[in-house]
């Protein structure tokens, strides 16, 4: 074979080599942007379910005290939401920023509200059960549809936040910094888990 041959096949492998690099920075950038739709319809569903918390405080099927209760802890978690749900800086924002904007924990806020609304929920069940008042129905059925959406949206966002940590664990896309300067995303954890009713 002639140089002309060697050097052809040699431009062919270059040009190979860097279309298959820019796929792998692609699919890197794809799930960075999968992560923040996620998160955003994670936010939205955190706010659903303490706007559906404060509604059931506020129908009057629940006793003064845990009407109180339960008021405070949906407003305080309502309240985190501008804090966003993850400090990783993946949104744009370095994280001594983001960290400046608020000390909330909002895992811990909202794993409050959920073990509020169990307490109440589940200790209404064993005396008179909120399901038979006529002003709790709407919004339990509220409540209980943006759990289950809660749920499912936390459960995407930590998938998609692992797919991402396993693409950027590959020596290729580490080695050669494919995933840019953004910084790698971190799941949310809270206690999501639903009354037993």
């Amino acid at each position: 074979m002639t140089w002309e041959g060697w050097t052809l096949v040699v431009v062919l492998l270059v040009l190979v080599l860097g279309w298959v690099l820019w796929l792998l920075a692609s699919r890197v950038d794809r799930l960075h942007r999968k992560v923040l739709r996620s998160r955003a319809t994670l936010e939205l569903q955190l706010a659903q379910r303490a706007a559906a918390a404060h509604e059931l405080a506020m129908s009057g099927a629940l006793d003064p005290v845990e009407s109180v209760l339960l008021a405070d802890v949906a407003q305080r978690a309502s309240a985190s939401a501008p804090a966003g749900v993850v400090h990783d800086g993946l949104e744009g924002t370095p994280d001594v920023e983001v960290e400046q904007v608020s000390d909330v924990d909002r895992s811990l806020v909202e794993s409050e509200l959920s073990r509020t609304l169990r307490a109440v929920l589940e200790s209404r069940a064993e005396t008179e059960p909120l399901t038979d008042n006529p002003l709790a129905t709407e919004p339990l059925r509220r409540l209980d549809a943006a759990w289950y959406r809660l749920e499912l949206a936390r459960r995407f966002h930590n998938a998609h936040v692992a797919e991402v940590r396993r693409m950027r664990a590959n020596p290729v896309v580490r080695g050669l910094r494919l995933a840019g300067r953004a910084t790698m995303p971190r799941t949310f954890d809270m206690d999501d888990a639903r009354p037993h009713r």
